[in-house]
């Protein structure tokens, strides 16, 4: 949300991680943890899943050409799964 001055209105915060005081550009809900700019990098770096922050990747089959294809989720079959190239020309 912007203020009356065209910037970004912020909202005061404690960090779940480290406890030190932040601001953050949505207001907290309680519902979510709430991250310093220093711990969010480091939370967010940490979100790769495997060693060395790798994706685990899972097999699957494109809906639009029908090549076999990896993506980083597990596909439940419920939506169609596109491969690199079929995913870009549908954006």
């Amino acid at each position: 949300m912007m203020n009356e001055t065209g910037e970004r209105e912020m909202h005061d915060a404690t960090c779940a991680n480290c406890g030190n005081a932040t601001q953050v550009p949505f207001k907290p809900s309680g519902e979510r943890p709430v991250y310093c700019r220093d711990c969010f990098q480091q939370v967010r770096g940490n979100r790769g899943g495997g060693p060395g922050g790798q994706r685990e990747m899972h097999d699957a089959t494109c809906a639009s050409c029908g090549q076999a294809t990896q993506v980083p989720f597990k596909p439940s079959g419920e939506r169609p799964v596109y491969c690199r190239d079929c995913y870009a020309s549908r954006r």
